[in-house]
């Protein structure tokens, strides 16, 4: 009989080392966990026959600019198996628990000496825990890295400014702009706002002039008021004179991928600039252009007609892109996306901390705090983690995949909205009226090749194999096979002509193609 002991088992019951954090792994870590915790992101392993410090260096500061922080074990492979630094010479030992205090100052790691056997013998790791510090950790180099998924990310000049902007060291909205005050703004805006704030906020005498300081829109300097650049996403005129990626593209591309060189071709493609206002109010134009409606059966087994995405849906992430993107990847502007199965908008910077993928829906965290507020006054936002939240509840009201939200490195760092349409059970409405002849039990057998069919037959009385050959794009004999598919269930008569294969001979709706009273 063999006995299941628990000290024979690597981890005390009940723990899951998956979600532990990488403090506790380092506190708790033994040359058996170390085999039980192959390198993720939470964790890397280093060989212990040789060390390139300026290389440590780069690590530190990775895992000082990541909010849980992470370990970094020397004498291991990859998947954990120790060989131990016994043979390093002291100097380098020392270099390692010494590195961070002249290539990396602001860090601030914490080192042990983890005993290991390696082949009969004692020796030693040593783990060195790297906590998150909020603040910018750069190697005596001047640079700075963090991690995406499992990967070393050097940090470009605007990511250090964004993530200084981020953890409060610095804030771009705040920078004084090179504006005239009040000649290169929209008066009609500022108005509004200032309105809409004394309203909410009661204060009835205060002038516009006061409003915009409280707000810090404008700030006050040698007796000139000078506007921030929290006022100009707001109101200016013309952004783009100093935030050249002010803008939003928004394209549709009849394939499922962008495509490169000659295949990159959209079908439609425009710019939509201003200031933040302006942008939202002209891209939803462009936007609900773009947004097709399509027909589809609800759980009652009824048509009904909608657009591909619900408003809130796309609207919410949207102004979201807007009011949280990074301003200072000041030549990035957020773009808008549709495929046939998807739309992504996509927005210049990460998350903010300690928002991410996971914590989007009850997390709340601003990278332009004033902006932001301002919006909030305008009735944009509401700062409450509303706007998220009611993504996720449009797209399950209609029925549609819950929204992914992810942050890429893609010529630097972004986030992604991306919303799934459900195209292969929802059909353009343009075909509102055919689905409604042919009923519910037929359209549903119908593939899309055979809709367009339908279709094109419903609206012009007849179709012949050519036009069928060159509305759905295949071959004349596929054609004439899928004609006389669609004849055999029912829902296509022939009508022959004088002679085998006579041009005049063509196909029309069989009066029995109705096939239930929906």
């Amino acid at each position: 009989m063999q006995l299941d002991l628990p000290f024979d088992a690597v981890f005390a019951p009940g723990d899951n080392p998956a979600l532990w954090s990488p403090r506790e792994i380092w506190v708790k870590l033994t040359q058996r966990m170390m085999e039980a915790f192959p390198e993720d992101r939470r964790i890397d392993y280093k060989s212990g026959t040789s060390v390139n410090i300026d290389d440590l260096a780069t690590y530190i500061s990775m895992f000082s600019n990541v909010p849980e922080g992470g370990v970094i074990v020397f004498g291991a492979d990859s998947k954990g198996i120790a060989h131990g630094c016994s043979k390093l010479p002291a100097p380098l030992l020392n270099g390692i628990e010494r590195c961070h205090i002249q290539r990396c100052p602001q860090a601030k790691p914490e080192f042990k000496r983890i005993p290991v056997i390696v082949n009969g013998e004692q020796d030693f790791c040593i783990a060195i825990y790297i906590p998150y510090v909020a603040k910018l950790v750069e190697t005596n180099k001047g640079d700075a890295f963090t991690r995406y998924g499992d990967s070393k990310h050097k940090m470009t000049d605007e990511e250090k400014r964004d993530f200084r902007s981020t953890r409060g060291e610095l804030s771009f909205e705040m920078d004084v702009a090179n504006y005239a005050f009040p000649d290169e703004f929209d008066l009609r805006i500022i108005q509004d706002f200032c309105d809409s704030f004394r309203t909410k906020e009661s204060r009835q005498g205060w002038s516009n002039t006061e409003v915009l300081l409280d707000r810090h829109l404008l700030r006050e300097e040698d007796e000139k008021l000078r506007p921030t650049n929290a006022l100009v996403l707001l109101a200016a005129k013309d952004p783009r004179k100093t935030i050249p990626g002010c803008r939003v593209r928004v394209q549709r591309f009849a394939t499922d991928q962008e495509g490169v060189g000659s295949s990159y071709n959209p079908i439609r493609d425009r710019f939509v600039e201003g200031n933040v206002i302006n942008i939202i109010n002209g891209v939803s134009d462009a936007i609900q252009e773009l947004n097709y409606n399509v027909t589809w059966l609800n759980s009652e087994g009824k048509f009904v007609t909608t657009t591909e995405y619900p408003r809130w849906a796309w609207l919410e992430a949207l102004v979201n892109a807007c009011v949280h993107r990074s301003y200072s990847f000041s030549g990035s502007e957020i773009t808008v996306k549709f495929f046939p199965e998807r739309l992504e908008i996509e927005s210049p910077g990460g998350f903010v901390p300690p928002v991410n993928e996971t914590t989007i829906y009850h997390t709340r965290a601003a990278r332009n705090h004033h902006f932001m507020d301002a919006m909030r006054v305008l009735g944009y936002v509401q700062m409450a983690r509303e706007g998220t939240r009611r993504i996720l509840q449009s797209m399950k009201d209609w029925g549609l995949p819950d929204p992914i939200f992810k942050q890429e490195a893609v010529h630097g760092v972004l986030v992604r909205v991306t919303l799934m349409n459900d195209h292969e059970s929802r059909k353009r409405a343009t075909d509102a009226d055919v689905a409604s002849h042919f009923g519910v039990a037929l359209w549903r057998r119908l593939q899309e090749h055979e809709i367009k069919i339908a279709a094109y037959t419903f609206r012009n009385g007849k179709i012949q194999v050519t036009e069928a050959q060159r509305l759905t794009g295949r071959t004349w004999a596929t054609s004439k096979k899928d004609l006389e598919r669609l004849r055999r269930n029912g829902v296509l008569d022939f009508v022959a002509g004088a002679y085998s294969r006579d041009a005049k001979a063509h196909y029309i709706l069989s009066k029995k193609s109705r096939s239930d009273g929906a």
